[in-house]
């Protein structure tokens, strides 16, 4: 099962039992927490993933850590997944989670590159368009890429709508260059 399909998985019993013990927000809160904090610390992501190490230090290395700091449950969760050998799956699995509450709460995240950002006038215009479109509440994020030049790359799950001139400039490019061979073809015959 690829990592993606098995973070669903643990997403999808995570996602249960916030809505068991109406947790949902706290959980989410949580988990993307405890998330960056194993992306962004090496160490951390090194001794979570090393098999030398064994299950028991983990779990009791990330109970001394975050007990009475997390709540019982998403505690739990993690000790799951360390016996499970799933923690290096745990940013996969905030992500999936995230999407899930999102659905639960109407909301869709949307990832907007532009070259130079978006003005006010031209975020609340967009945003309102893309709520339209999905039918939900959309919750921008906006990242900046001078590499795009110009124009708008919008991202929405694993969708990319690709509206930038890096990419116009590409296409031209690549047709000027078929337009070439097929014209130099032409010549040898």
């Amino acid at each position: 099962m690829a990592a993606k399909d098995i973070a669903r998985v643990y997403a999808s019993s995570l996602l249960e039992l916030g809505q068991q013990h109406k947790e949902l927000a706290d959980i989410e809160e949580e988990i993307g927490f405890i998330a960056d904090l194993v992306k962004e610390n090496d160490d951390l992501r090194h001794f979570l993933a090393s098999p030398g190490i064994p299950r028991d230090a983990k779990k009791g290395f990330m109970e001394k850590i975050f007990k009475g700091r997390i709540s019982d449950t998403v505690l739990y969760f993690l000790m799951v997944l360390i016996d499970n050998d799933r923690q290096s799956c745990i940013v996969d699995i905030r992500d999936a989670f995230v999407v899930s509450v999102d659905d639960i709460n109407n909301r869709k995240k949307v990832t907007v590159i532009t070259s130079a950002g978006l003005d006010a006038s031209m975020k609340q215009k967009l945003g309102s368009r893309l709520t339209d479109v999905f039918k939900k509440d959309v919750i921008l994020e906006e990242e900046i890429n001078e590499n795009i030049l110009g124009g708008i790359i919008i991202k929405v799950g694993d969708t990319v709508i690709d509206g930038s001139l890096a990419k116009d400039l590409k296409n031209i490019k690549t047709n000027l260059l078929n337009s070439k061979v097929r014209s130099e073809a032409a010549y040898e015959d």
